[in-house]
């Protein structure tokens, strides 16, 4: 509104921005009270590297959001666009360019300077995926209010500059287009600065206002549920040709697992030998026969057309199918291959090998809107409409593909910017949405590279890993004998990453359960028939699943799942699948914590917690062997708040036992005792009032017999421990207990009003063998209880291993009592010998990969004990002869595929 003569206001609940409507510039933001008056608040706009005088003010205009200035730059117009909306804590500037004789803008700049506050603290975050970029700049006062602000193009490629003191902010990117222009927008934000810091340049609160800023300009709104998407390609599905039965039967299993597990779609790239060939190839991966549900190469061919052609019977009786059993295909896609189109395609191609000869470039607006239209259609002509009648309303509901999955978008054309190549492809990604809003985006590598404002055209989630996806290619962080783990933990660095230094939304940071199997072959070749399709991790796999869970819950992405092979499919045992479907569902229970869940430590644990900073759960992970002990502070960090009420606030075991631990204090230190290569998942619950008794401390239930008998049953603990710290019951209300029974047996107890306090330890006999037990002295002991784990799961799990498969793979055979030397860095050509009550032993050495033997993918050494350690409370001395290692560089020995052995006290 204008509040006189030459003043003008924006204002909402959090803001209020004054202008000058004599020059059009921005005089003063007023946020929550806090003044910041600026000056100098100009844009610059360069034509074929000289800038323009647009000083001169023409015209403004009002809206009900947003005000307009316009000025004469000699033979053109600029205009400048200031939107406020409401809940924005930021003002959006866009700069609009008619450009009447179509010349080249190089670039743009924009520029402010801060008058009545004292910068004393300045952080540009580059880009750590790309580091010729820049994210943002923040700035922080020095003033008692700790108010920060932060400045940002919409884009990947703004540059900041902070002169004058740390006053003035210039910002600027390159352009290259000769159209008239739009531009994204260039936010001014502010905040209150955290106690808290994720790294010395980013404070909490800092991560969280740009992250909320993102979300006002998603094309759809936010799911409320989670994705649950199976990756076919990681499950090397293009070793699979459903020209043939065989093929056939082998896919359908696939579908078949996703269905089992509540997983609703799948990225479909088999082989298809009635459709496409691989020699065929324009991409110089050499993956195009398997693009578009296989029509690839015929559609850039422009042999097959949607609406045109029919669907080929060999896919349209996959995607019968997967509808049948309600999975959605989701086709894999290259843009910038080299698409054909009678008479037009000129306008996009351009001469590049990386298309063998010629490739099309996102930076055609002509191919901009052949593709996207490409792609609408695709979609359509592979589903089909349905007719329901609902409450007497004729509703029509389409059922189809269900999204694509994007790779090789790489901006590969040298006579355009970089910037004109990533706008066309946001345009196109943008609008697809628009028009088909359910649609998902899988992306493959290299979307990484272009930060949060990429992100928002998701609907999915960006590069899993942020690298290639098959073991051959990223590194080995912790010494581990399980490939689901070794992905866990550089997916968690990954997320880690990703939420806070590219400031992330948890809806677009990805998942990545279990691990694709081995891509290459012994001779360095990919092979395309079907190669090691036994590979499940068991004892792996929950790990990497709570890491997705922790890190990328809304993006449940899976890898290789256990269907391919027979024996896999039809012997994973149903408890197994009950829990990997009741992790998945619980994702869609717990969504707003998902949404706020942050790291909170140099261990990359994660603390999902509601916004009422009260209940959540918090994830912590061991990546060592070692068990330790870790400290945690229950406060900000966490993202907690000090309760502002009365009542108890629990801290409960849900994960890998289900036990109440404690009560809890804000600003209290908290001890974990976590098993070696482990995660347990804690849930934090405030309870203003109990309505049934609970136990602390232990795992059962407590409940009342009568008004005087209290009756905990159902305990059990690890065999060889003992409580340390008090067993209490909390009862609902104060009343006389005269008797309390545990599993049955009398215990003695203390009662201080409603607390019910056992007064003596409670003892689980047998030998403390914990998940990954450390062999001490060089003595291996065991127990009938860990001989009777390991044979009941060969039992529930019994695949018929080959030698093969169990010496080339040390994370198949789950029935195995395996022995790792644990070493950091360990070197595949070092001689370790191994002997056990003086017999001697193979020493097996454990890799990452099966056929592609590679000293950077090289695990460590281990002892297959399984027919040598065979009887009970018997001593097995081992000898070992090892090189000398640096302090430090030795971890230790641990037996392997030890899960919690529980005995009743």
């Amino acid at each position: 509104m204008i509040i006189h003569e030459n003043l003008y206001e924006l204002s909402n609940e959090y803001l209020t921005v004054q202008f000058n409507l004599s020059n059009g510039q921005i005089i003063s933001l007023n946020y929550k009270s806090q003044l910041i008056t600026i000056k100098n608040e100009t844009s610059l706009i360069y034509l074929n590297n000289i800038s323009l005088d647009c000083s001169q003010l023409i015209d403004y205009k009002q809206n009900i959001n947003s005000i307009n200035f316009t000025y004469s730059c000699l033979n053109y117009e600029l205009t400048t666009v200031y939107t406020l909306q409401s809940q924005w804590e930021f003002v959006e500037k866009q700069i609009y360019f008619t450009n009447i004789n179509n010349e080249t803008i190089t670039s743009l700049q924009t520029t402010f300077t801060i008058l009545n506050l004292n910068i004393s603290s300045v952080s540009i975050i580059q880009n750590r995926q790309d580091l010729n970029k820049q994210h943002t700049i923040f700035l922080r006062s020095n003033s008692s209010s700790t108010l920060g602000i932060f400045a940002t193009w919409q884009n990947p490629f703004g540059q900041y500059i902070i002169t004058s003191n740390n006053q003035t902010i210039i910002s600027s990117y390159n352009i290259g287009m000769n159209t008239s222009y739009l531009s994204e927008g260039f936010l001014i934000g502010f905040y209150q600065l955290s106690s808290y810091w994720h790294t010395s340049n980013i404070n909490y609160n800092e991560r969280k206002a740009y992250e909320k800023a993102t979300t006002f300009f998603y094309p759809v709104p936010q799911r409320q549920r989670s994705i649950k998407h199976a990756v076919g390609w990681d499950s090397n599905d293009y070793q699979i040709d459903i020209s043939t039965q065989h093929g056939i039967d082998e896919y359908k299993r696939l579908i078949d697992r996703c269905s089992q597990l509540g997983i609703k779609s799948i990225t479909f790239a088999p082989s298809n030998g009635n459709v496409s060939s691989r020699e065929e190839a324009s991409d110089a991966w050499g993956w195009e026969s398997v693009l578009f549900l296989s029509l690839g190469e015929q559609i850039r061919l422009e042999q097959w057309k949607p609406y045109r052609n029919p669907v080929p019977e060999t896919i349209q009786q996959m995607l019968d199918y997967a509808e049948f059993k309600q999975i959605k295909l989701v086709p894999y896609v290259y843009p910038p291959l080299d698409y054909q189109l009678k008479g037009k395609d000129q306008a996009w191609l351009y001469p590049s090998s990386s298309c063998k000869t010629v490739c099309s470039s996102l930076a055609s607006i002509e191919f901009q809107q052949y593709f996207l239209q490409l792609l609408i259609d695709f979609t359509q002509v592979t589903g089909n409409i349905y007719i329901i009648f609902f409450l007497r309303t004729l509703i029509l509901m389409f059922i189809g593909i269900g999204g694509y999955a994007w790779d090789y978008n790489f901006f590969y054309d040298m006579h355009h910017t970089e910037y004109s190549q990533w706008r066309g492809w946001q345009w196109i990604r943008t609008e697809l949405l628009l028009a088909l809003p359910y649609l998902i985006m899988d992306h493959r590598f290299a979307n990484q590279y272009n930060g949060p404002w990429s992100f928002i055209t998701l609907n999915g989630y960006t590069s899993p890993l942020l690298s290639d996806e098959n073991p051959e290619t990223y590194p080995i962080l912790y010494p581990s004998l399980h490939t689901d783990k070794i992905s866990a933990d550089f997916m968690r660095q990954g997320n880690t990453e990703l939420r806070i230094e590219h400031f992330a939304s948890m809806d677009s940071i990805p998942g990545f359960i279990g691990h694709q199997s081995e891509r290459f072959s012994a001779d360095g070749n990919v092979p395309w028939i079907d190669n090691n399709l036994r590979d499940f991790d068991f004892m792996g796999f929950s790990y990497s699943l709570l890491s997705n869970i922790a890190t990328a819950g809304l993006n449940l992405v899976h890898t290789l799942l256990p269907a391919r092979d027979l024996q896999e499919f039809y012997f994973l045992p149903i408890e197994f699948i009950q829990f990997w479907s009741y992790w998945l569902n619980w994702t869609d229970e717990h969504i707003e914590e998902i949404r706020n869940g942050i790291p909170f430590n140099i261990e990359q644990d994660w603390s999902l917690m509601k916004s009422n900073g009260l209940d959540g759960f918090l994830f912590l992970f061991n990546t060592n062997y070692k068990q330790i002990n870790r400290t945690i502070y229950f406060d900000g960090k966490l993202n907690l708040k000090n309760p502002q009420e009365s009542g108890y606030w629990l801290l409960k075991e849900i994960y890998p036992q289900e036990r109440c631990i404690q009560l809890i204090q804000y600003n209290e230190m908290n001890q974990f005792l976590l098993d070696g290569q482990s995660v347990t998942v804690y849930q934090l619950i405030f309870m203003p009032i109990i309505n049934q008794p609970i136990l602390i401390g232990i795992s059962g239930k407590a409940f009342l017999a009568n008004e005087t008998i209290l009756i905990i049953d159902g305990v059990y603990g690890e065999a060889g421990t003992r409580t340390n710290d008090p067993i209490f019951i909390i009862l609902p209300n104060i009343q006389s207990i005269w008797n309390v029974y545990l599993n049955g047996i009398e215990r003695q107890f203390k009662q201080d009003r409603q607390f019910i306090v056992l007064t003596e330890p409670i003892l689980f006999p047998g030998l403390y063998l914990p998940r990954t037990t450390e062999i001490l002295n060089n003595t291996i002991i065991i127990n009938d209880l860990l001989l009777e784990q390991l044979t009941k799961r060969q039992m529930e799990y019994p695949i018929q291993w080959t030698e093969k498969e169990l010496n080339d793979a040390s994370w198949l055979g789950p029935h195995r009592l395996l022995l790792f030397i644990c070493i950091q860095n360990p070197n595949d050509q070092w001689n370790i010998t191994a002997q056990i009550n003086n017999n001697s032993i193979i020493v097996h050495k454990g890799y990452n990969t099966r056929d592609h033997i590679d000293k950077d993918r090289f695990m460590g050494f281990y002892l297959d004990l399984t027919n040598i350690v065979i009887q009970s409370n018997k001593e097995y001395y081992l000898s070992l002869n090892m090189p000398q290692f640096h302090s430090g560089e030795f971890q230790g020995l641990f037996l392997e595929n030890i899960e919690r052995i529980l005995v009743r006290p």
